[in-house]
């Protein structure tokens, strides 16, 4: 052991990897017992585990941050008239404690069976070299402990998922900071430790993260993968897991643009583990061709939503449908987005068009009308200014004594130019005349034949 800053001793990495089972660096080997557990944890004595070494004459404790453990002085004999411990050099002076020699007390310090040193609500700062020395008569024996003082994680560990930087594997990550000395983490898939599976690339580990490396080609959408963690001085093997999924998208509407216009076209993924790399394609037989920002086109990416803005759009080259490709390790996806680009609306001209278009079509209806019958308009105004007022009618006659015969001659065969003032206002004599002609019909129509006939002879 190496020492570290401050005195404190610093723990001798053990490479990571499957060659030593996934063990994380920074844990100390120890022999292994039944079921797993280091050969060591004393039964009865919190926090305590110790590793014999082949000599017997040295060995190694390991206590937990707050408990209590007993350092044995070991081989003493029954012979021996004192025993003394020190903490580092075991020639320093005054010594850490005595069975003899009453030294200024340290209440966590005390003395078991007069040999063994028990040592009660462990601080960082007690880890460190123990030496005992049993007195004899004329020899001394001596027996070193090592003592490392370990703080398990608080916590419990972390699991995620990413993808390699060839984007082709998958990388586990399993974390459990906190602890002194490092954990121990290792992956499992269904039971079974991923260190001794075929389709593991790599394993990697540093300080108290844990990475495995697997090829993409045994994935499956839903695969769970676990990671166990194990400290020195933690009985329980709290886990975490990590369930990997292929990518989802979410699909958009079709997009229009207007010539000269900006345009976003958006891509949202909505499940994928790990995280999807997120790719433009304008055309799909060709998948290698991607686009590239730069130019008319502006990639944005936030989250697990990607925008493509084309500038200044064109009817003969941005027209068509995109696509949008996720993919990761566990598999792809991939999502059309259609754009149609049109020339813009003239609002104005449109307006102006249905004015003009709408006037033309009045104008006709009044020339066909005015056409056919000229005096539709007058006699629509005669109703309705027949009882507006009296019609007085100035008639233009060679005799205002004539008689009635002659003036029904006159109203029947010639009919002389007449002004007729309505309210003051002149009317054409066609009018007029039009009146007359339907008062006559009248008239004539309330006339029997027999009597048409002898008013015939009179005139004749």
């Amino acid at each position: 052991m190496a020492a570290g800053v401050g005195g404190r001793p610093r723990w001798r990495a053990a490479s990571g990897g499957a060659q030593d089972g996934g063990r994380g660096r920074g844990a100390p080997k120890m022999a292994a017992g039944v079921g797993g557990r280091p050969r060591g944890i004393g039964k009865g004595c919190p926090g305590k585990l110790w590793n014999h070494h082949p000599g017997g004459t040295e060995e190694v404790v390991y206590g937990k941050v707050g408990g209590t453990i007993l350092l044995l002085c070991r081989n003493v004999s029954k012979e021996a008239t004192e025993v003394v411990w020190f903490q580092g050099d075991p020639h320093s002076f005054p010594p850490l404690f005595s069975s003899k020699v009453a030294f200024p007390p340290d209440i966590r310090f005390s003395l078991v069976d007069n040999s063994s040193l028990r040592i009660s609500e462990l601080r960082l700062q007690d880890e460190g070299n123990y030496t005992c020395k049993e007195v004899l008569n004329k020899t001394d024996h001596e027996h070193r402990v090592q003592l490392l003082v370990a703080n398990p994680p608080h916590s419990t560990p972390k699991c995620w998922a990413e993808t390699s930087s060839s984007g082709l594997m998958l990388q586990l990550f399993c974390s459990w900071p906190g602890g002194y000395p490092h954990p121990t983490l290792h992956w499992r898939e269904e039971g079974h430790d991923l260190e001794n599976s075929s389709w593991v690339i790599s394993s990697t580990s540093s300080s108290d993260t844990h990475v495995e490396t697997l090829n993409s080609s045994h994935l499956s959408h839903h695969k769970v993968f676990k990671c166990v963690g194990s400290h020195v001085v933690n009985q329980e093997e709290p886990a975490c897991t990590v369930e990997i999924k292929m990518p989802s998208l979410e699909s958009e509407a079709p997009k229009t643009c207007f010539v000269g216009d900006d345009v976003t076209l958006t891509c949202r993924v909505t499940e994928s583990t790990p995280a999807a790399r997120i790719t433009w394609l304008r055309d799909i037989s060709r998948p290698e061709v991607e686009i590239q920002a730069g130019g008319r086109y502006l990639i944005t990416q936030e989250g697990n939503v990607s925008r493509l803005t084309i500038r200044n759009c064109s009817q003969d080259t941005d027209g068509g449908c995109y696509v949008c490709k996720a993919q990761n390790p566990v598999g792809l996806r991939e999502l059309f987005v259609c754009l149609t680009v049109t020339q813009p609306v003239n609002i104005v001209g449109v307006v102006a068009a249905v004015l003009v278009l709408s006037l033309v079509a009045v104008l006709t209806v009044v020339i066909v009308i005015l056409y056919y019958d000229p005096l539709l308009c007058l006699r629509g105004a005669a109703f309705r200014n027949q009882d507006l007022g009296d019609v007085l009618v100035l008639v233009d006659s060679e005799d205002e004594d004539e008689g009635k015969g002659e003036e029904e001659t006159m109203n029947g065969s010639t009919k002389h130019k007449a002004v007729a003032l309505v309210n003051g206002s002149s009317v054409p004599a066609a009018y007029l005349n039009c009146l007359m002609e339907g008062d006559d019909g009248e008239e004539h129509s309330r006339v029997s034949p027999q009597e048409r006939k002898e008013e015939d002879t009179r005139g004749t």
